[in-house]
């Protein structure tokens, strides 16, 4: 899965317009996050938060700037997995997540939140998401053709 040239400015452009108050973006994403029964643990000191907001903004940057070079961006998401593994998320909670960041992108960025922004978006989190469950849970939704091939013969053997 890749992203187009045109999303990826759509990307970039969006998360220029919403990184100088990106504060009140963190605000608004974990005020929505609340409404969800989630494992992750985020730190109640405010000098804790505002650091985490300061890596979360330079994180998203640089994975956003990396999307076009997965592989680069794997290896770049595999060096900040023990960050993540300190707030304890579940897979679930990386799900939940990417779904309440757009709903907070919608709400920051008002009529500029367009279908197709909205799609860019959900491609470049559905990407985010299946690294960062592979780098923190060893999961993985990609199938391999001939062990599926190979499963599905022993299955009608048995049959």
């Amino acid at each position: 899965m890749s992203i187009s040239p045109y999303q990826y400015q759509l990307l970039t452009q969006s998360f220029a317009t919403i990184q100088p108050n990106f504060h009140c973006f963190c605000v608004s994403l974990r005020t929505q996050l609340n409404r969800y029964e989630v494992q992750l643990v985020l730190p109640n000191n405010n000098e804790q938060l505002i650091s985490i907001e300061q890596r979360a903004s330079k994180f998203i940057q640089e994975a956003l700037y990396l999307l076009p070079q997965q592989e680069q961006l794997a290896s770049f998401i595999q060096l900040h997995a023990p960050r993540f593994m300190l707030l304890n998320p579940s897979e679930r909670d990386i799900t939940v997540l990417c779904n309440v960041m757009i709903s907070t992108l919608q709400l920051h960025l008002g009529a500029q939140f367009t279908l197709a922004l909205r799609n860019a978006w959900r491609k470049a989190l559905h990407i985010f998401a299946n690294i960062i469950k592979n780098a923190l849970f060893g999961s993985s939704n990609v199938v391999c053709l001939h062990e599926f091939k190979l499963q599905k013969q022993q299955q009608a053997s048995t049959n």
